[in-house]
């Protein structure tokens, strides 16, 4: 293989690393706007209970009905996009604190979340 050929081959590798650290940056940012939003949630749930206190109204589950299944959907998008920058490269996402660690990282060096051991067949 000439020099050149071994550069081109470089190029194109960090061509592809780069496009999966925009991928992955792209993720993180969708997953830290959809955390906002079940911090929204969770303040309006907030907002109804306090209201529904102050006028001294029961407290019914089913007003909050709503909030609660979005903030699951929410849930359930965020760890779907957590599952798909894991399946990207060499890192995975610590579910505690969501940073990147090293896939053979045991614990976080974060926060200290514990990995489970992958499991052979």
């Amino acid at each position: 293989m000439s020099f050149f050929d071994k550069f081109k081959a470089g190029v194109s590798e960090a061509g592809n690393k780069a496009k999966t650290v925009v991928e992955v940056n792209r993720l993180k940012l969708q997953n830290s706007g959809k955390q906002s939003e079940i911090d929204k949630q969770y303040q309006a749930m907030g907002k109804q209970l306090f209201e529904a206190t102050l006028q001294g109204l029961p407290l019914q589950a089913d007003a909050y009905a709503v909030n609660m299944t979005r903030i699951l959907a929410l849930k359930a998008e965020i760890e779907a996009n957590l599952e798909q920058i894991t399946a990207m490269g060499d890192v995975k996402i610590c579910k505690g604190c969501s940073s990147s660690v090293p896939a053979d990282a045991r614990f976080c060096p974060n926060c200290g979340h514990t990995f489970e051991a992958p499991r052979e067949p």
